[in-house]
């Protein structure tokens, strides 16, 4: 097999593997209303206490990329994807299976809970091992162009969401779906993940931690070394606060901000709902990949700091357009909409997701090439896992709990949600203009440690 032909099966593998995985955690999110339906008591606060816990799944990452760098830094990139793809596929499953309250009362929201940290734990490895896998096969110069098919995997594991359950809706009459279509996009993913793990079980390790193992430079313990190693820290939290929170907050936006304002503000139905975002997110998929070949040519900064100044501006714009277009008349009832409304709507979306792709799409290979490559794992890990899973990941709760507030009058109220994502994105854009270093030249190889830009060695000539 050529060199060529082996990178496009390592993609492939690690693409696929980070698509499903992607799937499994965001359809809960999707399908939070109706697990709120079957798995809480009644009452108003059953939706938020619902996103509380689908969003403990994120809350957990920092935990879980603690866990999991440590098998990736220690063990290999294999091992520790490979575990991580199992326990999120038995776990997605799992949440099809639940009874509902009715049959178990509150040990529903209880299993709800433990199923979601599993998921957490998770997903928590399986980026970071994907970014990493193929960065560390990919040849200098292209590392942004094959880690953007990894990036791409977000908007497309949205987007299969989006299909399983406008699909199984479609082809159902509503009561059908509330009764128990709901669990088949559940339960389908134990099939794709199956697959998966046949594909990545096949291939081989990284050749840069094979040379780390043949050296005997593999880190006895990643997690000691990644937060005592001299300026270590201070890169995660550049790497956490300069655009990795930021950027999370953003997709969250795009996607599940966008998504519950349609339904719950602008009184939008589900279909309608879902097809103006699938829509969108349809389009937006191959800029995630683009912009971050992009930015093997200009630098990773130059493409991720126009992408949040871009974020700022149109976020309050397009939520506005949400209400005006969506619903001109002020209905306080869920109504359908016409196909002409859901392009422009769709239009409005897709704005939000192309920003998002220019910050989204360089902002893995980017957080790698901070990171020396024996604790690179569990240092990347953990840093993205503290911006994309505990600061991003509330987002849709933060919003949810603000709109609720009642020190904002009912003008304001649809909006307040986007207090907290435009205070990420104005303080990366501060921190990344300010301290942040660029990493597109940065060498990942262990024999070239020199040409690597260390945590002790930041300087002002870095930034």
């Amino acid at each position: 097999m050529s060199q060529q032909q082996n990178l496009k099966t390592i993609i492939t593998a690690s693409a696929t593997g980070s698509l499903i995985e992607w799937y499994d955690l965001l359809l809960a999110i999707i399908l939070s209303p109706v697990l709120s339906i079957h798995l809480f008591p009644e009452g108003d606060s059953r939706f938020l206490e619902t996103l509380a816990i689908v969003i403990s799944s994120y809350l957990i990452r920092p935990f879980g990329s603690l866990i999991f760098g440590f098998i990736g830094d220690k063990s290999g990139r294999k091992k520790s994807f490979l575990l991580s793809l199992l326990l999120m596929g038995g776990a997605t499953f799992l949440i099809g299976c639940i009874p509902s309250y009715n049959q178990v009362g509150w040990l529903a929201p209880v299993m709800l809970l433990v199923l979601r940290l599993c998921q957490g734990l998770a997903v928590s490895g399986e980026y970071a091992g994907g970014i990493i896998y193929v960065a560390e096969h990919a040849p200098k110069g292209k590392r942004g162009y094959y880690t953007g098919f990894i990036q791409a995997t977000i908007p497309l594991g949205l987007l299969i969401c989006l299909i399983v359950v406008f699909t199984t809706e479609y082809f159902m009459s509503a009561e059908t779906f509330e009764a128990y279509g709901w669990r088949i996009p559940f339960l389908l993913s134990s099939v794709l993940v199956v697959v998966s793990y046949y594909i990545r079980q096949k291939l081989g390790e990284s050749p840069i931690y094979k040379k780390l193992k043949a050296t005997g430079d593999v880190s006895s313990n990643p997690i000691k070394e990644t937060f005592r190693t001299e300026g270590n820290f201070r890169l995660i939290m550049l790497a956490v606060f300069g655009g990795n929170a930021a950027q999370a907050t953003i997709m969250q936006s795009a996607q599940f901000l966008t998504l519950f304002f349609l339904q719950q503000s602008a009184y939008i139905d589900l279909k309608s709902s879902v097809l103006i975002l699938g829509i969108a997110t349809f389009f937006s998929v191959p800029f995630f990949q683009h912009f971050s070949a992009l930015s093997d040519r200009i630098g990773r900064k130059k493409v991720i700091i126009p992408g949040l100044i871009l974020s700022a501006i149109v976020i309050p714009l397009v939520f506005y357009g949400y209400g005006a277009i969506g619903n001109p008349h002020g209905l306080q009832v869920t109504h359908a909409i016409s196909f002409d409304t859901t392009l422009k709507l769709a239009g409005l979306s897709f704005l939000l997701c192309f920003a998002s792709a220019m910050v989204y799409g360089p902002m893995g290979i980017f957080m790698l090439e901070l990171f020396p490559a024996k604790i690179r794992y569990t240092s990347m890990a953990f840093a993205y896992n503290i911006g994309n899973g505990v600061l991003g990941g509330s987002t849709t709760l933060i919003g949810e709990a603000l709109r609720r507030a009642a020190i904002f009058g009912p003008l304001l109220m649809p909006f307040v949600s986007l207090l907290y994502p435009l205070i990420m994105i104005l303080t990366a854009i501060i921190v990344s203009l300010g301290w942040v270093p660029e990493t597109y030249q940065n060498k990942l190889h262990t024999d070239d440690e020199e040409d690597e830009v260390s945590p002790s060695s930041i300087t002002k000539s870095n930034i």
